[in-house]
C-alpha cells in the first residue's frame, strides 16, 4: 500500500507541474492576415501582471531561439511571434538616426564622434536604442544601452550618460503586398543617472510619432517628437525633432540612405535655435551568422547646414544584430 501511495503522489504533483507550466508558456497563433488595422490598445493588465520588466528582458536573453513553449504545434517560441509580427510590415532596415516605425528584435550598439563648437570632440559609446524585443502583439519595448561619453582637449569629465527606455506601439501597417507602410507610436524615457554633468537634471519624457511608406525598392520613413523634461524644465527647456530618411535598397545587403535631422528649442540655453542636418550613410547587412541571428552594419556623418548647431560633422558607426525565426519572411535571413 505504501508504495502505491507514494507514486499516486508522485504522478499528482507531475500533472500539477505539467498543468502550470502550460498555463504560464501558453501562446495563441497570430492571424495569418498581412495588414494591422488601428484598433484600441490590447489590455497589458493581464501580461503585465506577475511580471516585472526586468523578468521579460531576461526571458529575452536567456531563452534559446529554437525552445519552443509546448509540444503543442499550435504554440509559437518567442522568435516565431515577433517573426509573425514583423511579417505584417514593410521590410526594410532602421536608418541610422531617424526611429523606425517597424517593430523589430534586435541588439544594437552606436557610436559617434561630434566635433563641438568649443573645438573639443565628444565620443558617444551607446546609445538610446539597444536591446529591442518584441514580447506580444504589436508592442516593442527597448532598454537603451546607457551611452558613456568620452571628451578630447576639454576639461569636462568622462562618465556615464542618462539610461533610457523606450515603448513602441504600432498602430497599423501592411507588409510590401499591402500597402507598404507602417505607422506607429513610442514613449521614451530617460532617468538621470549620469556623471559629472554628463546628463540631463531631470528625467525626459520623448513622445513620438512615427510613419513610413514605400515604392518598391524606395521608401521614407519620418518622425515627429518632443522631448519634455518632468521638472528644471526652465533651465533645460524643450525639444522637439523632425527627422526622414531617405532609403533605397540594392542587391541583396546594400542601403544607401539620406536623412534631414532638424530641432527646434523652446527655453533653456538654446531657446530660438532652429538646428538642421544632413546625414548621408549607407547600412550593410543583414548578413546570416545562424539561423536565427543575422550582423548589419551602418556608418555616416551628420552635417550641419545651419548657422545654428551644437555640432558638426558628427561620425556615426552602428553595429546590429537582428533576431528572427528561421521560418520568418525576411529574404536576407537563410530559409
Amino acid at each position: 500500500m505504501l508504495p502505491t501511495f507514494k507514486a499516486a503522489q508522485k504522478g499528482a504533483a507531475m500533472q500539477t507541474a505539467d498543468g502550470m507550466k502550460n498555463r504560464f508558456f501558453r501562446t495563441q497563433r497570430l492571424g495569418s492576415s498581412s495588414v494591422d488595422s488601428i484598433r484600441p490598445f490590447a489590455t497589458p493588465s493581464s501580461w503585465l501582471c506577475g511580471n516585472s520588466f526586468f523578468a521579460i528582458l531576461t526571458l529575452t536573453l536567456l531563452l534559446p531561439a529554437k525552445i519552443s513553449y509546448g509540444q503543442d504545434t499550435a504554440n509559437l517560441s518567442w522568435l516565431a511571434r515577433a517573426t509573425q509580427t514583423r511579417s505584417r510590415q514593410p521590410d526594410w532596415v532602421t536608418p541610422l538616426i531617424t526611429a523606425s516605425a517597424n517593430l523589430e528584435e534586435a541588439v544594437i550598439y552606436d557610436t559617434s564622434r561630434k566635433l563641438q563648437t568649443n573645438g573639443s570632440s565628444l565620443w558617444t559609446l551607446g546609445g538610446p536604442r539597444g536591446v529591442q524585443f518584441v514580447p506580444f502583439g504589436k508592442l516593442q519595448i527597448t532598454y537603451g544601452a546607457t551611452p558613456y561619453e568620452v571628451r578630447v582637449n576639454s576639461k569636462s569629465h568622462d562618465g556615464f550618460g542618462d539610461t533610457s527606455f523606450a515603448f513602441k506601439y504600432r498602430f497599423a501597417s501592411g507588409n510590401a503586398e499591402n500597402g507598404n507602410f507602417a505607422f506607429s507610436g513610442l514613449i521614451n524615457t530617460s532617468i538621470p543617472t549620469g556623471s559629472y554633468q554628463n546628463g540631463q537634471q531631470s528625467a525626459i519624457l520623448s513622445p513620438v510619432l512615427l510613419g513610413e511608406k514605400g515604392w518598391g525598392n524606395f521608401n521614407i520613413q519620418t518622425t515627429f517628437g518632443a522631448a519634455l523634461p518632468l521638472a528644471h524644465s526652465v533651465s533645460i527647456g524643450r525639444q522637439y525633432s523632425w527627422s526622414t530618411a531617405f532609403q533605397y535598397h540594392i542587391g541583396r545587403f546594400f542601403d544607401p540612405e539620406l536623412e534631414t535631422n532638424m530641432l527646434a528649442y523652446q527655453g533653456g540655453t538654446n531657446h530660438g535655435q532652429k538646428q538642421l542636418y544632413l546625414l548621408p550613410g549607407v547600412i550593410v547587412g543583414r548578413f546570416p551568422v545562424t539561423r536565427s541571428a543575422a550582423l548589419t552594419f551602418g556608418v555616416g556623418m551628420q552635417i550641419a547646414t545651419a548657422h545654428d548647431r551644437a555640432f558638426n560633422h558628427n561620425l556615426i558607426f552602428s553595429v546590429r544584430v537582428p533576431l528572427q525565426s528561421h521560418g520568418g519572411r525576411r529574404s536576407r535571413f537563410p530559409e
